[in-house]
């Protein structure tokens, strides 16, 4: 059976190589990632370490792109482990650049990280969910359940009405225009996150409207456009934090039909 193709390969590697024809390399970096590089990859590394992200942790980073939060983190998570995942292979390449060698930088075509279970301490999907279909969306959610540690902490944004109309606003105009859009843009209601928690056994710990000032900046940092941020600031879409509740496996010679779930010891069977 032939595997699917998904939209977001194409869709992305040819926004990418656009912007390179068109700029110079590092403003089409920045404008591939939205925007603001080192202002938002410092805003996404101080939101986790907010959440807890240690110098010795292992860190999943799902479509880093061109590295803005990877680059944020080389000093201070040069002691741990970073996987930076993407589709589109000069992103990767970009993002690789003044980074621990170390670390690793993986292109993806399918909804997987190439990593190990239990391997990981924190997994994060920046500006990932917003470009996914919901069934893509809880795919990938499974993907970080596997690789991330029973406690450990799976952090994602998305997108709302309330505060990101215009991007809405924007994508229904081009329709009526006849344009074509350059990428697949998908909100996410709350109740939706709710139920994938629900069943993926995962508890959801925090969630920030996309406006909330939320993140403790350690140092200001200055925007594209001028603004500029002091000692909090907010990450312009919606952000959901997940606890990872699978049970912890078994340890030992012998598999005496124990697991610890959510700090519980319970035993199972199988059969």
């Amino acid at each position: 059976m032939a595997r699917p193709r998904f939209h977001f390969v194409q869709d992305y590697r040819r926004l990418v190589r656009n912007l390179i024809q068109k700029f110079p390399l590092a403003q089409a970096m920045s404008t591939a990632a939205g925007g603001s590089y080192e202002a938002m990859g410092e805003v996404e590394k101080q939101l986790l370490i907010g959440l807890g992200l240690q110098p010795g942790h292992s860190l999943v980073d799902v479509g880093c792109g061109s590295g803005r939060l990877a680059k944020a983190l080389a000093s201070y998570l040069a002691a741990g482990s970073y996987l930076g995942t993407d589709v589109v292979q000069e992103l990767l390449d970009y993002a690789r650049e003044g980074c621990p060698a170390a670390w690793r930088f993986a292109l993806v075509e399918e909804l997987s990280i190439p990593a190990a279970d239990d391997s990981a301490d924190f997994a994060c999907f920046f500006s990932v969910l917003t470009h996914l279909l919901h069934e893509e969306s809880y795919c990938y959610l499974l993907e970080a359940r596997r690789v991330v540690k029973p406690g450990g902490k799976i952090v994602f944004s998305f997108l709302e009405y309330g505060d990101n109309w215009p991007i809405f606003e924007n994508a229904f105009t081009a329709l009526r225009n006849g344009q074509i859009t350059v990428h697949l843009n998908t909100f996410i209601h709350r109740d939706a996150i709710a139920a994938w928690a629900s069943h993926l056994g995962m508890t959801i710990l925090e969630m920030h409207a996309a406006a909330e000032h939320f993140v403790k900046l350690s140092r200001p940092v200055t925007y594209d456009d001028g603004r500029r941020a002091t000692d909090t600031a907010a990450l312009g879409q919606s952000v959901c934090v997940l606890r990872n509740d699978k049970p912890v496996a078994p340890t030992g010679p012998a598999n005496d039909g124990r697991a610890v779930y959510g700090g519980y010891e319970i035993k199972y069977r199988i059969g």
